[in-house]
């Protein structure tokens, strides 16, 4: 009994540890995954552009990032209004900004839900569909435990998905915070042995790994 006793205690130790590295390192991810996404879907602004309405678009986007950080609610109704009602590239970018704002103030089930509705959404090409389900993950890891981390990501980490690499890393972390540090090792490792994957990613999955031999 007393053996059993030690070894729940020590499990939900080492639990606890995998959760403050999340909270220590999951920033580098989602500040990663960030960059990619202006990057990404940067020229659905430039071309939105191109017409007068969709020029106030992106106007109303500017007001409401403008007005987020003094008031956090007219920002998001703003943000919400333009995701309902504003052109095709703009109402993508006003949902993405608008999970991004509740991750921020805490509301990571709301930010998940709003990702969610970007990934079921139709009308956005496959690529914008699986980034949202990237993002999901990215803000949600604090409420998701491993297999659900595993099922949402499931799509996006074939060799073809553009998202391959973020999705891995996020499996990987999730192996790391439930505590299957062999599981997590090996995933890290394949990381930092893929020529291909991009500088940052193996620089994380590197630091990752130096972390779990401690």
């Amino acid at each position: 009994m007393s053996d059993d006793l030690f070894r729940e205690v020590d499990e939900e130790i080492r639990q606890e540890q995998y959760l403050r590295l999340w909270k220590q390192y999951g920033v580098y991810i989602a500040g990663a995954v960030l960059v990619i996404i202006l990057i990404t879907v940067g020229v659905v602004v430039w071309r939105d552009m191109q017409q007068s309405e969709r020029e106030a678009n992106g106007e109303k986007l500017l007001a409401a990032i403008a007005v987020s950080e003094e008031r956090q609610d007219d920002a998001l109704d703003q943000l919400a209004a333009l995701a309902d009602e504003g052109t095709k590239g703009y109402r993508l970018l006003a949902r993405l900004r608008e999970g991004a704002l509740l991750s921020q103030s805490g509301d990571a089930r709301s930010a998940v839900a709003v990702y969610d509705s970007v990934a079921a959404d139709s009308a956005h090409d496959q690529i914008y569909r699986d980034l949202a389900k990237v993002l999901a993950v990215t803000h949600g890891m604090s409420i998701m435990d491993r297999g659900e981390v595993e099922d949402r990501l499931a799509s996006v980490l074939d060799d073809d998905n553009p998202w391959r690499y973020s999705a891995r890393e996020l499996v990987a972390t999730a192996m790391m915070a439930a505590g299957d540090t062999a599981a997590a090792r090996e995933a890290f490792q394949v990381l930092v042995d893929d020529v291909d994957a991009p500088s940052g990613v193996r620089g994380r999955a590197a630091e990752m790994l130096a972390i779990l031999a401690q």
